[in-house]
């Protein structure tokens, strides 16, 4: 399938890609930051090839229970999250650089618990880095079935490459504390590349080599071998001690706690790898057991490792591209652990084995040392080198013929030992440095008899190798033997020593034993640090300072900042090399004790300058309460008799002269008993050693505070403080608070009886409103009917009268009537609009069912003056008040109308920009452009001849709706030419269509009433009767009744039509005679009885009553050509 050479190829690629990654990280990453989902994804460094091959065999012994050690992995993060965040400040506070760094740390910075570590880590490391070449080189058996040498071959370059890239970019630098971007952005990506990887695989299994999950594990159901994984016990003892395998590497792997802790650059990234990382370790598990089961049933003969099937199944099945993928997932597993784990355990040894023995022994055969930090950096190289070069040699001669898991699982329990004394040393306070060192040699001990020793006897014995439960008991054998050997010395030392039970992490350790001068401190730092450093910390001190000796204080800092160059071990042993121990000569003893008595001096006349000029008195009481010191500003308080405060005083003394002059509030003139129980009661307070305070107030005025607390070592101080202003400015507030709360109190009532007052005038107001509205509805009602008679009569006197003089008076009386009828609903409506009581009732409808009512009325006027009016039907829905849209519509035709002689009148509807603008164009004279604002002014007209009708309001009234419903109205005109109005209203959603009554235009000429009964009931006689001659004129049988009653009883079978005024007497309307005529003739909604509804009220809601009981409507004053009109599409002639 593929070559040995054409795997190396991709091999040198693939590391060829991570170091470019690596250089470009490097060169873009800013001073120890990085996105918190790079140190997330970093965190998959501890999926090694274990975990991408090894797990497998894990799934395919115990079926589901596979994931122990992903399961306390997550743990950790989900519910360990102090203790992640603890470590990480601590590393963070100190410097440090490695796992064998921070566990000496806590106990006195130990070298040998250190060495002691870094040789346990040593020794777990070296098999786990050659685990990962063993997998490297047994995926390249599997993928080309070449012989041994090859793929050693290959493994040999992939060491070699990765000892490259660890110095290349995790030794660049000297400090230790220094980030490693490139590198992490690395490791990140291959923790990206090892995820996909192994999902394509898991994809691959389940959807190519068989139809799906559902169908591989119905089928591993029926195949014997994956029955027994399916079926697999779960190994309880297994998954305990592998879940504590998987807590304890977060800790104690060197690579792992590299990644979490030294390459850590805050909180924020742990708090963003507390779900990111769990997420993703569920997901390299997600076809785990899958890949398991295809295994199982694919190689039926057991003849292929179960390490390998993430492997062999691609190559089994030939897919090249998804062996490719295979390959470079394994292979990302592996370099990513060896790259971190190389540099961190070349680091350890470096700082803790390597560099304090080069130190020591140059101290001791040459009396000083030559430590350069080239010299530091080139051991820090040599020791990743040499780990790496002993993990390959175990490689080829040792770790090839155990499987990945047994490998991984020794290797871990034998690190694991160092994580009793991490955790407990972290927050029990009694452990000990000896019980740290016992306790991981015992472990050490342990983990080579109960895991160690059996397994070598099986490589070269031919014993049974021992079997996961052997090995997960002798874990926890060994663990329990660690942490019980730890308790077990910490307790004994503890009874024997006694110590003091501080904690060595957050506390300083023991001080530094030996005098430094700043001189030989320099010096190192000088050789250590580099210029740049070293004169940042020069420049701190003055020239007197430079010829001393150092402060503790200053020693810890710079042994920490040394730490972080060389280790904690080499930073003490250049300390301790400068540091003298010989015996001090008198003359320079004379001179320090000198000097510190100055020093002593100064600092107590300072003392007793501050303590005498502060504002309280102060007094110090001794063990037995008698007076030690105190300053002047105390006697002034008391005003005592000068000389008779003495040093020795009983405090008892003091209280009996107090109170005797009344300072107790008694006086002499109580009695004795009384104030010998008071000083009585004030001295046993004080022997208790209780803290009071306490305000006193004194009889000239003065109110002294008393704040009273025991010394550590016995006795009391007392400190007084005149608050005599403070309690008088306390006073003044309360005053000033009293006379506030009284004046607030006053206004608030002022103002609740404003409130009430203008409450009372709104309800006043509203029903004065309410009452006008009221009286304009009824006197609108009442002054239109009249109209309607009247013009009825002149609309029947006009049709009768002969041509001549007569018909022209006739044809004035009904223009006449008609320009009054349009006088007075200007008036109404300018009335209302004056008074605030007309309001919008905004609905959605439909824009034509104003609008076709609108042109049906509008068109006969327009025919009597030889105009043409066209309308463009629309469908669209609006937004509005259809009573008030239609007054401006209609005062909008009515103008275009009256202002044009010849042409034609257009009304139409179009969309722009989500409205609607109704537009209404005619071909009049036009307004010229100086004028167009002034034809809105109330009582204004353009055409002033006396021959003009109207008042001038129509437009008023429109601009005054528009702004009311908030519909602007926009005006274009050319003088000659005709003007164009329109109004913009919002388009409202469509509504379902209502059904309505059908309307047959077309009729033939004649009367319209022929051969018709026609029911008419209104309450006024003279409408009645000119609405009777009317009808009767048009051809009608007319039936005439005032209410509802009348109607019934004169009505003997159904009419052909119904006209019905809305207000008739005593409450009635005319909707209600419908309803009775239509019940009385049982008539149902397909042959519903024509009817039209007519009222002097000028509302919207009347309409809508009208439409919702299927009658037409027709304002009044009734206009005979529109009544004839509608009568004609209601009954058409036959």
């Amino acid at each position: 399938m593929f070559s040995v050479l054409s795997l190396m190829a991709i091999v040198v690629g693939y590391l060829f890609i991570l170091f470019m990654l690596a250089f470009w990280g490097d060169k873009r990453a800013k001073a120890n930051q990085q996105h918190p989902y790079i140190y997330s994804l970093a965190l998959g460094v501890h999926c090694t090839s274990w975990a991408f091959f090894g797990t497998t065999t894990q799934a395919a012994h115990y079926g589901w229970a596979f994931i122990p050690t992903y399961m306390g992995v997550i743990c950790v993060f989900l519910f360990a999250h102090p203790v992640l965040r603890r470590v990480a400040n601590v590393c963070h506070q100190h410097n440090i650089s490695s796992l064998a760094d921070f566990i000496s740390l806590r106990y006195d910075k130990s070298h040998f618990l250190a060495a002691l570590v870094t040789l346990l880590c040593f020794i777990g490391v070296v098999p786990y880095i050659a685990l990962q070449l063993d997998a490297v080189t047994g995926g390249i058996r599997v993928v080309t079935g070449a012989d041994n040498l090859w793929p050693d071959g290959v493994g040999f370059y992939v060491a070699l490459l990765m000892a490259l890239f660890a110095v290349l970019f995790g030794t660049r630098s000297l400090n230790l504390t220094d980030k490693h971007p490139g590198l992490m952005l690395t490791v990140a990506f291959e923790s990206l590349v090892k995820l996909a990887a192994l999902i394509i695989v898991g994809l691959f299994v389940c959807y190519s080599l068989y139809d799906g999950v559902f169908d591989l594990l119905g089928k591993a159901q029926l195949d014997p071998r994956a029955q027994q994984t399916i079926r697999a016990d779960s190994g309880v003892w297994v998954y305990i001690s592998q879940m504590l395998l998987g807590v304890c590497s977060m800790f104690c792997l060197p690579r792992q706690f590299h990644i979490n802790f030294i390459e850590n650059n805050g909180e924020k990234e742990i708090s963003s790898a507390r779900w990111l990382f769990p997420l993703y370790l569920l997901g390299m598990t997600v076809f785990v057991l899958p890949i398991a089961l295809a295994g199982q049933m694919i190689f039926p003969q057991g003849d292929v490792s179960t390490d390998t099937y993430a492997l062999a199944l691609p190559v089994a099945s030939g897919n090249l591209w998804i062996t490719m993928v295979a390959f470079i997932g394994g292979l990302s597993a592996a370099t990513s652990m060896i790259i971190v784990a190389t540099l961190a355990m070349g680091i350890m040894i470096s700082n803790n084995v390597a560099t304090p023995l080069w130190l020591t022994l140059q101290l001791r055969t040459l009396q000083r040392h030559r430590l350069k930090p080239t010299g530091i950096l080139l051991i820090r190289r040599a020791t990743v080198l040499v780990v790496l070069g002993v993990a390959y040699f175990y490689h080829l001669n040792i770790s090839q013929s155990t499987s990945l898991v047994q490998s991984g699982v020794i290797a871990i329990a034998l690190l694991s030992q160092t994580f009793p004394i991490l955790l407990l040393g972290l927050y029990w306070k009694r452990g000990t440095t000896l019980a740290a060192q016992l306790a991981l040699i015992t472990g050490a001990l342990c983990w080579v008899y109960w895991l160690l020793w059996p397994s070598i006897t099986a490589s070269y014995y031919f014993n049974a190798p021992p079997s996961d439960f052997q090995l997960s008991v002798g874990f926890l054998y060994s663990l329990g033997a660690n942490i019980a050997c730890f308790i077990i010395v910490s307790l004994l030392q503890g009874l024997r020593d006694q110590p003091d039970a501080i904690d060595a992490i957050t506390h300083s350790t023991q001080p530094f034993g030996h005098a430094v001068k700043i001189s030989n401190l320099l010096a190192i730092t000088e050789k250590v640090w580099g210029v740049e450093r070293h004169q940042a910390l020069l420049a701190k001190m003055s020239p007197n300072q430079l010829s001393g000796y150092a402060s503790p204080k200053l020693l810890t800092s710079i042994e920490s900042e040394l730490a972080g160059q060389v280790g904690s071990a080499s930073a003490r042993i250049l300390l301790s090399a400068i540091g003298e121990k010989r015996d001090v000569e008198l003359s320079e003893l004379v001179e320090l004790v000198e000097e510190a008595s100055q020093t002593f001096q100064f600092n107590h006349e300072l003392l007793q300058s501050s303590v005498e000029n502060i504002q309280q008195g102060i007094v110090v009481l001794d063990r037995e309460l008698s007076l030690l010191a105190w300053n002047q500003r105390y006697v002034e308080l008391f005003n005592y008799p000068r000389g008779f405060v003495q040093v020795g005083m009983s405090i008892y003394e003091l209280l009996e002269f107090n109170a005797k002059r009344g300072l107790f509030g008694h006086n002499a003139d109580t009695g004795q008993s009384n104030i010998q129980t008071e000083i009585s009661k004030r001295v046993a307070f004080m022997q208790s050693g209780s803290q009071y305070k306490y305000v006193r107030h004194q009889e000239n005025g003065q109110v002294i505070e008393l704040n009273g607390s025991p010394l550590p070592g016995g006795g009391f101080v007392t400190t007084y403080s005149d608050i005599t202003e403070y309690i008088n400015i306390q006073q003044q507030l309360e005053q000033a608070k009293t006379n506030l709360e009284t004046r607030v109190e006053k206004r608030t009532e002022e103002l609740q009886k404003a409130n009430s007052d203008l409450e009372k005038a709104r309800r006043e107001a509203e029903n004065a409103n309410e009452s006008k509205t009221k009286f304009l509805a009824a006197a609108g009602h009442d002054l239109m009917q009249p109209f309607n008679a009247a013009s009825l009569f002149a609309a029947m006197l006009k049709q009768k009268a002969p041509e001549g003089e007569m018909a022209q008076m006739s044809a004035n009386l009904v223009d006449s009537l008609s320009n009054a009828e349009s006088l007075l609903s200007m008036l109404l409506d300018m009335t209302r609009l004056e008074s605030g009581a007309l309001t919008a009732h905004i609905q959605t409808f439909p824009i034509r069912s104003i609008l076709r009512p609108m042109i049906n009325e509008f068109s006969a006027l327009a025919q009597q003056k030889g105009l043409r009016v066209t309308y463009v039907d629309t469908d669209l829905t609006v937004t509005s008040d259809p009573k008030l849209l239609r007054r401006i519509i209609q005062n909008l035709i009515s103008n275009a109308i009256r202002y044009t002689q010849e042409g034609r009148i257009l009304i139409g509807v179009k969309r722009q920009k989500g409205q609607a603008r109704i537009c209404v164009i005619d071909t009049g004279a036009g307004i010229a452009k100086d004028k167009q604002q002034d034809i809105f002014l109330e009582f204004h007209q353009l055409d002033t001849s006396p021959s003009s009708q109207g008042l001038g309001l129509g437009l008023t009234i429109v601009e005054r709706i528009s702004a009311l419903l908030g519909h602007p109205v926009t005006l274009h005109s050319i003088l000659g030419k005709g003007t164009w109005f329109d109004v913009a209203v919002p388009i409202g959603k469509k509504q379902a269509p209502q059904p309505s009554m059908p309307i047959n235009s077309n009729y033939e000429p004649g009367l319209p009433l022929f051969n018709k009964t026609v029911l008419i009931v209104d309450n006024e006689p003279q409408i009645l009767d000119a609405l009777q001659r009317l009808l009767a004129d048009w051809g009608a049988t007319v039936i005439a009744a005032t209410d509802r009653q009348s109607a019934l009883n004169l009505l003997g079978k159904p009419v052909d039509l119904m006209i019905l005024d809305y207000q008739l007497d005593h409450g009635e309307t005319g909707i209600d005679v419908a309803r009775a005529i239509r019940f009385k003739f049982g008539q149902g909604a397909a042959s519903i009885l024509p009817g039209i509804l007519n009222s002097a009220r000028q509302d919207e809601d009347i309409r809508q009553l009208a439409i919702n009981e299927h009658l037409y409507y027709l304002p009044k004053p009734l206009k005979p050509i529109a009544l004839k009109r509608l009568i004609k599409q209601l009954l058409p002639t036959k």
